[in-house]
């Protein structure tokens, strides 16, 4: 491998690239998780190392959303790894991402509750506001 930097380095180079300051403080967070539970570097971690890891999400109780998250910022990691030359092969590429169900629906007013609102006698600027949601 020709890249000569440290794990520290790497990873703060990847953390660099977020752009929001809640998602670094979460990938942090998710990195410095995969390193207590591997205890190596990350271009000597496998996918064995992954899924051990991942199992470990698991047995800790985590949701299935918070752990697709957490793996999905260790996929990100290390595909970023990937084409500096700090890894020279991807073991994330073949990590599963856990299944999990999507609660949106549950956020959303049905069709019946959105007639009812708009026949609601209210002032004009109820209405459209009604009208523009």
């Amino acid at each position: 491998m020709s890249c000569t930097y440290t794990d520290n380095q790497i990873v703060e180079q990847w953390l660099e690239c977020q752009a929001s300051p809640l998602t670094r403080s979460c990938y942090a967070r998710d990195v410095r998780r995969l390193r207590a539970h591997t205890h190596k570097p990350l271009n000597q971690t496998s996918l064995g190392d992954l899924l051990s890891f991942a199992q470990s999400l698991s047995e800790a109780g985590l949701a299935p959303i918070s752990r697709a998250r957490t793996l999905a910022a260790v996929k990100s990691l290390f595909g970023f790894c990937r084409p500096i030359t700090y890894i020279e092969t991807d073991p994330a590429i073949a990590l599963p991402l856990p299944r999990y169900e999507s609660r949106l629906a549950e956020r959303m007013i049905g069709e019946g509750d959105v007639e009812r609102l708009l026949s609601v006698e209210a002032s004009l600027r109820d209405r459209a506001l009604v009208a523009l949601l």
